[in-house]
């Protein structure tokens, strides 16, 4: 069996609420929808995870570097992320 794997930090522990697989690592939040075949496809949720990223920026001030560095991988322009680098 094929293990998921979060996209931005590599971690596998999930939490499913309210039809989301949330990582307990990062926190980035995939929509479950079902696909054809019956199994689960995973949608990124690009701006909530942004937000949630530099709420982590925030309030672990000691990580702050790996979460505006995990912001620019989604979105290199992010000009608040660049404030914690």
């Amino acid at each position: 069996m094929k293990s998921i794997v979060c996209e931005k930090c590599g971690a596998s522990n999930w939490d499913e609420q309210n039809g989301y697989r949330i990582c307990k690592f990062c926190g980035t939040r995939y929509e479950t929808a079902p696909d054809d075949a019956g199994k689960k496809d995973s949608v990124i949720s690009v701006n909530s995870d942004i937000a949630r990223l530099l709420e982590k920026c925030r309030q672990e001030p000691r990580r702050a570097r790996k979460y505006a560095n995990l912001i620019l991988d989604i979105d290199p322009t992010n000009k608040e992320a660049l404030k914690y680098l």
